[in-house]
């Protein structure tokens, strides 16, 4: 059994309006990044970086574009460019919880996994109620065999979202590698319930 990896989100906070900016423009931004999030939807990764590009041409420092243009990066495969985008994201504002979990997932593909637990930690410390950083960060503790860390985590996203089949499964894994192979078989059971995909 191998343990499931979440996938970054966008940041979906999509009604803000762009301050020190005329209405007009404000509206622009705003239609503009609306957009993106709706290419992104699609599948259309080209045309969403090229919205979130057009934002951050006309505010350069709107983080929720960097933010959400690193995340279409990351899918396309440009890691380089997606660390980039989440670390300005960052930069502009330090409190944004979700730029430091999507630049964990893009530090865990690099193959750092020191970076990204430490960039997990962080968002878990400006949002404690994010079950999908908890699943992350337990991804990155089970990888490092440190199972039982990683099974609070689980534990944790569980708690918050019941319904977390994926954190479920995860758990099945590690308590499988701690020789608890009846909690094992009852959280594999949970999360085959909650979606049949886990029963492969």
């Amino acid at each position: 059994m191998r343990i499931r990896r979440g996938l970054a989100g966008l940041l979906l906070a999509v009604t803000c309006l762009a301050a020190n900016l005329p209405a007009a423009a404000q509206t622009s931004v705003v239609s503009i990044f609306n957009a993106g999030v709706q290419k992104y939807r699609k599948g259309d990764l080209d045309g969403a970086i090229a919205a979130f590009t057009s934002v951050i041409e006309q505010k350069a420092d709107h983080w929720k574009a960097y933010s959400s243009r690193g995340v279409a990066r990351r899918d396309k495969g440009d890691l380089q460019g997606a660390l980039k985008d989440h670390s300005r994201s960052i930069e502009i504002n330090p409190r944004n919880a979700g730029a430091y979990g999507n630049r964990g997932v893009v530090y865990r593909d690099l193959g750092d996994s020191g970076l990204a637990l430490a960039d997990y930690s962080t968002a878990l410390a400006l949002d404690p109620d994010d079950s999908w950083t908890y699943n992350n960060r337990g991804v990155i503790r089970a990888d490092r065999k440190d199972y039982d860390a990683a099974i609070q985590d689980f534990s944790r996203a569980i708690e918050i979202q019941p319904t977390y089949a994926e954190a479920w499964f995860n758990r099945s894994v590690c308590r499988k590698h701690k020789g608890d192979l009846e909690g094992a078989r009852t959280d594999r059971a949970k999360a085959i319930a909650l979606d049949p995909k886990f029963n492969r």
